[in-house]
């Protein structure tokens, strides 16, 4: 692995427009129906896909969020199964509020990562996106999942006091 990846070295020039980005997709689907991710049918490695994430996450560490959703949303339709890419991307869209797409990216997340945050984070989203009831229920499943763990008390008691403000939707 070079020490300098860049994500225009792995992915092609960034910015992308919607007809890549649909073009990306296309990929990725036949790339899953051939059993691959897009990331293993362009012969991308995992060790370069994790330094492009540690990339975005330092973006993200100086709120560059929109240079860092570029990024996490070629690492989410690389490697779609890798729960921390999905996470990711959802972060940086919940920061741009694009609060529908973050939603469903920590949704997917959610299936390999069961940590109570990523519920969390998906149930702001749905709250910000006006989906009162599925906010409801995911605040409730990430409280439920809080319980019993002393070290997830503030994560549990900001759920319960989101539950509280839902109450007057």
């Amino acid at each position: 692995m070079q020490q300098d990846i860049t994500a225009e070295a792995l992915f092609g020039p960034l910015p992308i427009n919607m007809d890549q980005l649909a073009q990306l997709f296309q990929a990725a689907r036949a790339a899953g129906e051939g059993g691959q991710t897009l990331g293993q049918a362009r012969k991308i490695s995992a060790r370069d896909l994790d330094a492009l994430c540690n990339k975005a996450m330092a973006l993200c560490d100086e709120e560059r969020w929109q240079e860092a959703g570029l990024i996490a949303l070629q690492l989410a339709l690389h490697d779609p199964r890798n729960s921390r890419f999905l996470f990711l991307a959802g972060t940086c869209l919940q920061r741009m509020m694009e609060f529908q797409a973050a939603a469903g990216l920590f949704g997917l997340s959610s299936i390999d990562n069961e940590h109570p945050i990523v519920v969390f984070r998906m149930a702001e989203c749905l709250a910000a996106a006006s989906q009162f009831e599925p906010a409801r229920e995911a605040f409730d499943a990430c409280h439920e999942m809080c319980r019993g763990h002393l070290d997830l008390r503030d994560l549990q008691d900001a759920c319960a006091d989101a539950l509280t403000k839902l109450t007057q939707h």
